[in-house]
């Protein structure tokens, strides 16, 4: 059975989701749990810790893949199962991609874990494209274009929704649509050692399955 704690985090991010995050109180979100507010601060301070928890959760559930890598062996990046597990991660935390900028101005401390985050962020992806480039998985680059393969890949990940639900309001469609992006955008980098493994080939077939009209 969820905890109250649980239960507040999910009944958020469906708020949030229905309504935008400025657009939801404290109040909103003890309504629609039955509980009183105080109640409600009895687990979190304010919406911002909420915000913040529910950002945490979201960033551990995406670089699922990412840190189960063995770094000392030979081993392939899971580049099907990140891009096929976040579609529905993407979809429930799709508020967060949305309104990141206004949140970002809106909350001062979500921003300072955001960007402690961010720099966390850079240095595992470098860390990952390191391993997979010196085991023949990912093409040789020089440090300045890894730095803006790193950035790019940020960019693309964060604003994807925003630009396909301008588009659709098919949800699933347009976390594929955002999961394509950021496929054919690392495609190129890719070796042939890398493309014909299980773990990567026949993403674009999977993402791509059940919808045509992209």
């Amino acid at each position: 059975m969820a905890t109250t704690k649980e239960k507040i985090i999910e009944t958020s991010i469906e708020l949030f989701n229905e309504k935008g995050c400025l657009n939801t109180s404290t109040r909103h979100i003890a309504d629609k749990l039955g509980i009183s507010v105080g109640n409600l601060y009895y687990h979190f301070k304010n919406k911002e810790k909420i915000l913040i928890d529910i950002f945490l959760n979201y960033i551990k559930i995406v670089f699922k893949e990412v840190n189960s890598i063995n770094y000392e062996k030979d081993e392939i990046f899971l580049l099907k199962d990140f891009l096929l597990n976040n579609l529905e991660t993407d979809i429930k935390y799709r508020f967060l991609h949305l309104e990141l900028n206004i949140l970002l101005l809106s909350f001062p401390e979500f921003k300072k874990i955001m960007e402690e985050q961010l720099q966390n962020e850079i240095k595992m992806i470098k860390k990952l494209l390191n391993h997979q480039i010196s085991y023949g998985y990912i093409k040789a680059m020089s440090e300045n274009e890894m730095n803006f393969l790193v950035s790019n890949s940020w960019i693309i990940a964060t604003n994807n929704l925003s630009y396909w639900n301008l588009l659709s309001k098919d949800l699933i469609a347009n976390a594929k649509r955002g999961s394509l992006n950021m496929y054919y955008f690392i495609k190129p980098y890719l070796t042939q050692k890398s493309l014909g493994n299980e773990r990567v080939k026949d993403i674009e077939d999977l993402l791509l399955k059940d919808y045509y009209e992209l």
